[in-house]
C-alpha cells in the first residue's frame, strides 16, 4: 500500500529553512504546504523557490488543515510557545535545537505532546547521517569490543558578527555534542569543562570550549568545540567523530565531501546538508507514517541541556569535576 503524504509548514525562514526545505524536497512522503516568517521577504523567497505558499501568520498554519506537521525554526526563544501552539492544534512537531535554554519549558512540551497525541521531536540532526547510525550499530553489537575513548571536534571560524546569533559556543554547539554523545554512548557520571575567549573582541562569551566526560562503560569523552578559527592542516579537524574500542574503531568526518556553497558555517559539506534530509526523512517516514520511536527525544534534549549546565558550573569552576544527577 502506498505511504500517503504528509503535509509539512515552516515557522522561521531563516537560514536554516534552506535546509529544510532542500530536506523536504527530497522527502518522497513529504508536501512542502508553505512558510511563516515576520521578515515577508526572506519567507517569499522560501516559499518560491520551494513551490509553497506564503502564511501571514502562525496561526493560519494552525487552521490550516492540510498541514500536518509543522518545523518549529523560529529564533530561540520562541521555540516552545510556537511548538505548544502547533501541538494543541494537533500538528506534529520538528523542533530545532536547541529546544529551549531551560528544563522545565522542555518539560511543558513533553507534557503537551502526550496530551495531543502528536510527536515533538528534537532537531537532533547530527546523528541521522548513516556513518554515524552505523557507528551506533557498531558499538552496540560488540564488534569494537570495550569502548574506551569517544572525541567529537568542532573547529569552525564565525566571525563576530555571525557568532552574535548564537552566543556562547558551550551552548550554540554544546547541545549538538551532547546529544551525539547520548546517542552513541548514553548519560555521562561525571563532566568537566574549560572555556576560553581568543578572538572575540566585543561579544563577552567563550569562543572555544573543550568537555570531558566519564562514562558508565569506563570510557573517557572528550567533547572540543570553537568558533576561534578553521584546522588548515592537511588533516584538519572540522567536524570530526572518532569512538575507540578494545576490537576496533570508528571515524567519520564531516570533511569527506565538500563543496563551493559557502553562504553560511558547515553548508560546504556534505554531511551537514545530508543530516537535515536524513533527519526530515525519518520524522516523516518512520515516525510520523510507521509509528517508529525517533532517534532522539525530548528526553535526550533535557539530558543534553543538563550535560552543558553542569559543564558551564565546571567551567565556573576552573575544570573542577561535576557529579551528573538526571
Amino acid at each position: 500500500m502506498a505511504k500517503e503524504k504528509v503535509g509539512v509548514a515552516l515557522i522561521g525562514a531563516g537560514s536554516i529553512s534552506e535546509m529544510h526545505g532542500r530536506g523536504l524536497a527530497a522527502c518522497s512522503h513529504a508536501e512542502y504546504i508553505g512558510v511563516f516568517d515576520p521578515d515577508t521577504d526572506r519567507a517569499k523567497s522560501n516559499a518560491e523557490k520551494f513551490g509553497g505558499k506564503l502564511f501571514e501568520n502562525v496561526d493560519q498554519i494552525l487552521e490550516d488543515l492540510s498541514v500536518g506537521a509543522v518545523h518549529v525554526l523560529s529564533p530561540h526563544d520562541f521555540h516552545v510557545p510556537h511548538a505548544l501552539a502547533c501541538l494543541e492544534a494537533g500538528k506534529h512537531v520538528l523542533v530545532e535545537k536547541p529546544v529551549a535554554y531551560q528544563i522545565t519549558q522542555i518539560k511543558k512540551l513533553q507534557e503537551a505532546a502526550a496530551k495531543a497525541k502528536r510527536l515533538c521531536v528534537p532537531g537532533h540532526n547530527y546523528i541521522h547521517v548513516p556513518s554515524i547510525r552505523r557507528a551506533k550499530r557498531l558499538i552496540e553489537s560488540g564488534r569494537l569490543g570495550d569502548i574506551y575513548g569517544f572525541w567529537m571536534l568542532y573547529n569552525v571560524f564565525h566571525s563576530e558578527e555571525v557568532a552574535s546569533l548564537y552566543g556562547g559556543i558551550l551552548r550554540a554547539v554544546g547541545v549538538p555534542h551532547a546529544y551525539s554523545l547520548l546517542y552513541l554512548l548514553g548519560r555521562p557520571k561525571r563532566v568537566s569543562a574549560m572555556m576560553a575567549r581568543v578572538h572575540y573582541e566585543k561579544l563577552d562569551c567563550e569562543d572555544v570550549t573543550s568537555v570531558m566526560c566519564t562514562m558508565p562503560c569506563g570510557a573517557i569523552a572528550h567533547l572540543w568545540a570553537s568558533f576561534a578559527g578553521n584546522d588548515p592542516t592537511n588533516d584538519p579537524w572540522t567536524v570530526n567523530y572518532k569512538v575507540l574500542g578494545t576490537k576496533g574503531g570508528v571515524n567519520f568526518s564531516w570533511g569527506e565531501a565538500r563543496f563551493a556553497d559557502i553562504t553560511a558555517p558547515c553548508w560546504d559539506m556534505a554531511a551537514y546538508e545530508e543530516s537535515v534530509a536524513c533527519e526530515i526523512e525519518f520524522f516523516i517516514n518512520r515516525c510520523i507514517l510507521e509509528g517508529e520511536p525517533p532517534l532522539s527525544s525530548l528526553q535526550d534534549a533535557i539530558d543534553a541541556l543538563r550535560i552543558v549546565e553542569e559543564a558551564e558550573r565546571s567551567a565556573a569552576k576552573q575544570g573542577a569535576t561535576v557529579e551528573m544527577s538526571y
